[in-house]
């Protein structure tokens, strides 16, 4: 008989486990949801307002605040992705080079960079470290592959046969 009430405990416990493995899964779930209606949110909304667009190829040139409000609501995007662990460093890196292809983006996270976020965890500096280094290394192929110009004063002369 004493042994009813251990029984009892044991399959309370076991209950309470089940409940709470359930609700982690509807949580996940429910994330889930919530970061693909975001991402619609984002391309519906680079459609509605192409000026939000970091890779609109049409762009008035006065609308370099609206495209770095377009860039920084990506890059908010992305860190959710990243700390939900539904974004892992080869997929965040891929996106981040087709962000960083244009020199407005690059300009962007040297502005705002080191003020991006303010929140001290080892999961969220990685984050920040994996972007400043893309950023960084965009920079660097830029400047490689950018056309070299003769010094000002200095015409180059060219030979005709």
């Amino acid at each position: 008989m004493t042994d009813l009430p251990t029984i009892i405990s044991i399959a309370a416990l076991l209950a309470v486990a089940i409940a709470l493995v359930v609700q982690q899964q509807q949580s996940r779930t429910a994330q889930a949801v919530d970061v693909r209606e975001r991402h619609f949110e984002l391309i519906k909304l680079m459609l509605d307002h192409p000026e939000l667009d970091y890779n609109a190829t049409e762009r008035p040139p006065a609308d370099e605040r609206m495209t770095a409000i377009g860039m920084s609501l990506w890059v908010a995007h992305w860190n959710t992705l990243w700390h939900m662990g539904s974004l892992d460093e080869k997929a965040l890196r891929f996106n981040l080079d087709d962000l960083f292809t244009k020199p407005e983006a690059r300009d962007w996270w040297h502005k705002v960079g080191s003020g991006w976020s303010s929140k001290g965890s080892r999961k969220e500096r990685k984050f920040i470290d994996i972007v400043t280094e893309e950023c960084t290394s965009a920079t660097t192929r830029a400047k490689k592959s950018a056309p070299s110009t003769p010094p000002a004063g200095r015409v180059e002369s060219v030979k005709t046969a």
